[in-house]
């Protein structure tokens, strides 16, 4: 089901422009990040924030082009923070999302909150204020991708003619309209989603794989569109050493490979060769997170995969995650996500979902 709503008052924003960020203005995101975490460049167009504590995880920031950026989210902001954007011209809006707590405001109209895992193509018209507020100590996991109206068809390599109506009148700036189409999660964008968050690519391998990713969600909901009736100031950061990379990464593996029941840590240190503080401390530097966060939150995305797959009952989710009970297992989750597994579930797409009818 798509859903078109949300339409914007006839209002200007009161903020003078040169103290609102542009979508797309990199330096910007740069300094927003920065104060909000620990910022650093791990490649030409990749800045990661890591969050420190009582905050967990990280978030890549990741330019594709002057025209198109991304932030690539698998953590939890230590404070709520709200986040004021204006462009001079119409941007495009893509969110996918597994967990997130977001509301957006627009002028005087109500907002629209964000806290179910749902994929939402919308627009930011041109001269209006949009703030964003994204709450502290909720998990954000997902992208949330801006495109540059005017050339979005051709980025994606698609005549105009071949958008939906709703979209070319955003690339015409026509439409006061601020959500064009939303849907909720189905297997496999859950899947593809949790892929891109876990992915191992290094500096701009990365890059070209969240490009492709975003290329395969802005189908989808062009798809659901149409099939519902619409015909830098960078900062000079000492980066971990190889063999410490090299650590933290085989950790990693092994504790993907055993999350459902995870090995001691002490045992992992000594079969790498470094102490456990060692291994500890390279871990947290490597992917902003410790190791007991990186087991869990794996656990729980493979629990997120499998609510929304709805083949199993949530008592045989919770074993297939190493939970040997039920109330154990309900209890992380509605920690970690924010909803019960049953509430998650209840938000989930139907299953076998169908984009597009087969021909």
């Amino acid at each position: 089901m798509v859903h078109r709503n949300f339409r914007r008052a006839d209002f200007m924003a009161a903020t003078a422009r040169d103290t609102v960020p542009h979508p797309l203005d990199w330096d910007a995101e740069w300094q927003r990040a920065s104060a909000n975490g620990g910022a650093k460049a791990i490649s030409r167009n990749i800045m990661r924030t890591v969050f420190a504590e009582p905050g967990s995880g990280t978030a890549d920031l990741i330019r594709l082009d002057d025209d198109a950026m991304v932030n690539v989210l698998n953590c939890v902001l230590p404070q709520s923070v709200r986040w004021p954007y204006q462009a001079e011209e119409p941007v495009i809006m893509l969110r996918a999302s597994l967990a997130c707590d977001v509301s957006f405001r627009h002028g005087p109209s109500a907002p629209i909150v964000f806290k179910r895992p749902e994929v939402l193509l919308a627009c930011l018209p041109q001269g209006v204020t949009l703030t964003a507020d994204v709450m502290g100590g909720s998990r954000q996991q997902g992208l949330i991708a801006n495109f540059r109206a005017e050339t979005f068809a051709k980025r994606f390599g698609l005549l105009e003619s071949e958008l939906p109506l709703a979209v070319r009148e955003v690339v015409h700036g026509a439409t006061d309209v601020v959500r064009l189409s939303s849907f909720p999660v189905d297997p496999r964008i859950a899947a593809l989603i949790a892929d891109t968050l876990d992915s191992r690519l290094p500096g701009e391998l990365r890059t070209m794989q969240v490009a492709g990713r975003l290329t395969e969600l802005i189908a989808f909901a062009l798809e659901a569109m149409l099939e519902d009736g619409e015909g830098p100031g960078h900062r000079s950061v000492q980066l971990p050493r190889k063999r410490d990379l090299d650590v933290a990464r085989a950790a990693r593996e092994r504790l993907d490979r055993e999350y459902r029941h995870p090995p001691m840590f002490g045992d992992v240190a000594s079969d790498l060769g470094v102490s456990l503080n060692k291994l500890k401390s390279v871990f947290k530097e490597a992917f902003g997170t410790t190791m007991v966060s990186h087991c869990l939150d794996r656990r729980m995305r493979e629990a997120q995969q499998l609510l929304l797959e709805g083949a199993l009952t949530i008592g045989q989710v919770a074993d297939a995650v190493g939970y040997e009970h039920q109330s154990s297992f309900a209890a992380a989750f509605s920690r970690h996500v924010g909803l019960s597994p049953r509430e998650y579930r209840q938000h989930r797409a139907p299953f076998v979902v169908e984009l597009a009818p087969k021909r």
